[in-house]
């Protein structure tokens, strides 16, 4: 428990500072130690100071005091002995009528006669002090009769401050109520200062609990946001492997559509039905192909890795290079191809190989959108600083529900019965994206055709020029004297399929081929065999194709050439097996005119 504070001193509480007399009667106690306090408050020598947060100016009511007396004229000497206090006066003729007054308002003291007839004093200040509300409403006793010890010790005992004797002084009285109704107004500034304090507490907290919320959904939304980074980062490298898996079983189904092709076409109608179904897995092939090569390059571009190599073109080439991309898909469907290009050349700045495929990837849409013996035409424009390319056709058209979203990833651009990811025309807005220009898409609704517009900035003629041929393969290093009959290849793949399909193909154009199944067998082989060039999967467990060059390169030096084969083709995988010491690099499953370019010429070994 704490120590009992001293009687003279300073009490401090939060925002109210008491300072207590510094004198009172010894032996005074109850009401008479509450007057002498008050007395000693109004004469200055004790202080109340409050100290409040800044807010509006204080609302205190304006104190009351009751005075009750049977006798007219004693209520009005005593109004009038009390006249100039900050007070109300309310009068009251009997007790009755003063506990009815105390129902209605607060009072800072009640002045009350004794001797009254039915309700004398000492009854009404009963049973004031039985009401909760008013049992600390202090009470000034007034009587013209004994001035009894006991009367008075009763008076004090029912709770009453001072016990006056009439005639009444009126200085003494004024200056007995005027404590209390300085008291009260204390009383009430505390209070009102309390509630001010409580509502700036509840402000306060209010504003915290806000900001706490506040912290509590920015936290939630940035985990959230976190969250989606990381589930859009597995998604990415998801289909970055789903893409390369797809790669590995395409590469010998393309492989062997090739080695067969010479042997069923030879033999065979090129109506049957045999020639037909070689026809169609070709065909399907190649569109998987292209899906997958899709997929790889929408992950790429979403994780950032998609470098382009920007040089000075001139779009009719482009245009030109992407139509023989998809004249067969054309051809086949007997559509009608227009290309309406400007008179002079029209020159951008974009990579090649990037700039021809969104063209493409565009009359691929078109060529499969448009019904056969439909027509597809492709214009290309020069105006002002921007080249524009656009792409019309006139067949099922993009319902209007679909057109915003018709770039979105995995959404398909009309009805699902063509099939696809809807990965194409993401792809091409990515692309042209990142040349720094804009794609649009635009149909008047299901069976009017659609619009793809491409704009690009422009590149001025001034200083332009065709871009040189491509450097022609270097030949393969010379092979050790004493060596004759056919060329000699090595094949180091751990996937079978891909490994023997390959070295069916090669020895089928009249190579002298070995296989080995890893990365240490593939060493042995070319070291002993001594092949003019080694194909070499990057991708295999324990030693894989980076330390198979890296071997050979220290081993047997230039020779061997060595090219790298994977279903990665990032161009830090192309770096990273340039850094190895592969001289060639190819992306599966792979082309067989890729697999050509690195083969010894052809007026050494003819190819069927």
């Amino acid at each position: 428990m704490a120590a009992r504070a001293p009687m003279n001193g300073t009490f401090r509480f939060p925002f109210v500072t008491l300072v207590t007399p510094p004198r009172r009667p010894r032996g005074v106690t109850g009401p008479q130690a509450r007057l002498a306090d008050g007395l000693s408050f109004a004469s200055g020598s004790g202080t109340l100071r409050m100290y409040a947060p800044e807010s509006p100016l204080l609302d205190v009511t304006r104190s009351a005091i009751l005075l009750v007396d049977d006798n007219p004229n004693n209520l009005a000497a005593f109004e009038a002995s009390l006249d100039g206090l900050a007070a109300d006066f309310v009068r009251a003729t009997s007790g009755q009528q003063a506990l009815r007054s105390l129902l209605d308002r607060d009072f800072a003291v009640v002045v009350l006669d004794v001797l009254m007839p039915d309700l004398d004093g000492f009854e009404t200040a009963r049973l004031i002090r039985a009401r909760s509300r008013t049992h600390h409403v202090p009470i000034i006793f007034v009587t013209a009769y004994s001035r009894d010890d006991r009367q008075v010790l009763e008076a004090y005992n029912m709770g009453a401050v001072d016990f006056l004797f009439k005639p009444i002084t009126p200085d003494v009285l004024r200056a007995k109520v005027s404590v209390f109704i300085e008291l009260r107004r204390r009383a009430d500034e505390i209070r009102v200062q309390a509630e001010q304090l409580r509502e700036h507490q509840r402000r306060e907290h209010e504003r915290l609990l806000g900001e706490e919320k506040r912290l509590w959904a920015e936290a939630a939304m940035r985990k959230r946001r976190e969250e989606l980074a990381q589930a859009d980062q597995r998604k990415d490298e998801f289909l970055a492997m789903l893409g390369h898996e797809l790669r590995n079983p395409l590469a010998p189904i393309v492989t062997g559509l090739e080695l067969i092709r010479p042997t069923l076409l030879g033999t065979v109608e090129s109506r049957s039905a045999e020639a037909r179904a070689f026809e169609t897995m070709n065909r399907q092939v190649r569109h998987l192909r292209r899906l997958v090569d899709d997929l790889l390059d929408v992950s790429r571009i979403n994780c950032g890795k998609i470098e382009l190599e920007p040089e000075t073109l001139e779009v009719a080439s482009v245009l030109d290079q992407a139509i023989a991309t998809v004249r067969p898909a054309i051809t086949e469907r007997q559509q009608a191809l227009i290309l309406e290009v400007p008179a002079r050349p029209v020159y951008v700045r974009a990579d090649a190989v990037r700039l021809t495929q969104v063209v493409a990837n565009l009359l691929h849409n078109a060529a499969k959108y448009t019904r056969p013996a439909g027509q597809i035409r492709v214009t290309a424009r020069a105006e002002d600083n921007q080249v524009t390319v656009v792409v019309e056709d006139n067949g099922s058209g993009i319902d209007a529900d679909l057109l915003p979203s018709v770039f979105d990833i995995f959404v398909q651009k009309r009805t699902s019965v063509h099939g696809g990811l809807g990965l194409g025309l993401t792809l091409v807005r990515r692309l042209v994206e990142l040349h720094g220009g804009q794609v649009t898409a635009a149909s008047d609704g299901a069976g009017k055709g659609s619009t793809f517009t491409i704009t690009l900035p422009r590149v001025s003629e001034e200083g332009c020029h065709a871009p040189a041929p491509a450097a022609p393969v270097p030949p393969p290093p010379s092979r050790p004297r004493g060596h004759g009959g056919p060329r000699r290849v090595v094949v180091v793949d751990d996937n079978e399929d891909i490994r023997e399909t390959l070295v069916d193909l090669l020895t089928s154009w009249g190579y002298d081929v070995r296989a080995a199944s890893d990365g240490d067998e593939g060493i042995d082989v070319i070291a002993t065999f001594q092949p003019e060039i080694a194909f070499v999967d990057v991708g295999m467990p324990r030693v894989d194709g980076y330390e198979v060059a890296r071997t050979i390169r220290r081993t047997l030096g230039p020779f061997p050439r060595l090219v790298a084969m994977t279903g990665f083709g990032r161009q830090s995988d192309r770096e990273a097996a340039h850094a190895a010491g592969f001289d060639g690099y190819l992306v599966k499953p792979i082309d067989l005119d890729d697999i050509a370019t690195f083969l010894p010429s052809e007026d050494e070994v003819t190819l069927p």
